[in-house]
């Protein structure tokens, strides 16, 4: 199992700290480090997102292209960017272009989104964006992998076009999903190379674990590529992470939210590979 780190763009690492706070994690052995996205948070604060309006949270793929300047080998994830939220021609020549220039290191993690206010914020409708985000993801993988990219959808299409540069790996990086319902890990199983949860008890991720190795049958894939990783929300002791293990769990990603760059650090440290027995 590895170890990562979740905050990577929120509270002081909303700041140009981040890169030296990358750095630091990758010394002390984590194996990557993970983004989250709202593009604007309700005021006065919801249930969900629990968040507060005026918590720092920068734009998740433009903090990953600074971060990847400040360190050499660790994976930079987002978990997740709200994948309907966007034009998906727009964030194909995005995240091919951050994947170029981190060596290959991207890991986008989507997700379909939940807070009607940001969606009404941005102009998107909430209906139908599970929909919108498959179909996103098919035109996106397209404008990556085919000669030359065409694509006919319901909400996307293009023909006659081509967009450069191209992600490192041929089919572009590897997508992870989120998401608990039956239809979110389906999709995850079907679309994905993993799936990332956040705030699952071990106990919950072999249920879900086992509803995913069931999936992955059913669509005749490889169990052994299909990785998973979660966020608990218990702080992290050798003894836990053991039981996420054997739930199933891949890697685990820590939360290191801090609103100082001391915070982080500490967080980092506390929980650094190493400390927890993980390699």
């Amino acid at each position: 199992m590895r170890l990562g780190f979740f905050g990577a763009n929120v509270g002081a690492m909303a700041t140009p700290a981040c890169g030296q706070l990358a750095r630091h994690a990758e010394e002390l052995g984590y194996s990557s480090l993970w983004t989250g996205e709202h593009s604007v948070l309700p005021r006065p604060r919801r249930d969900k997102p629990p968040l507060e309006p005026d918590w720092p949270m920068a734009d998740p793929l433009v903090t990953l292209a600074y971060i990847a300047a400040s360190t050499t080998h660790m994976q930079l994830c987002t978990g997740v960017v709200v994948l309907p939220q966007h034009n998906p021609v727009q964030l194909a020549k995005r995240v091919a272009t951050l994947d170029v220039l981190s060596g290959g290191r991207l890991v986008l993690g989507v997700g379909i989104g939940h807070v009607s206010i940001e969606f009404a914020a941005l102009g998107v409708p909430m209906q139908g964006r599970r929909e919108r985000a498959r179909e996103y993801l098919a035109a996106m993988r397209a404008l990556w992998a085919e000669e030359p990219p065409v694509f006919s959808g319901r909400y996307v299409s293009f023909a006659g076009v081509d967009a450069y540069p191209k992600p490192v790996s041929r089919l572009g990086p590897a997508v992870v999903l989120g998401g608990v319902g039956e239809r979110a890990l389906r999709d995850a199983a079907r679309l994905g190379q993993g799936w990332y949860g956040f705030g699952q008890t071990p106990d919950e991720v072999r249920v879900i674990a086992a509803t995913l190795h069931r999936l992955l049958a059913e669509e005749e894939r490889d169990l052994a590529s299909f990785r998973i990783s979660v966020t608990p929300r218990a702080r992290l002791t050798p003894a836990l992470a053991d039981d996420y293990r054997s739930a199933g769990v891949h890697q685990l990603v820590v939360s290191v939210e801090a609103d100082s760059v001391d915070g982080v650090r500490r967080k980092l440290d506390r929980n650094a590979p190493g400390r927890l027995g993980i390699d």
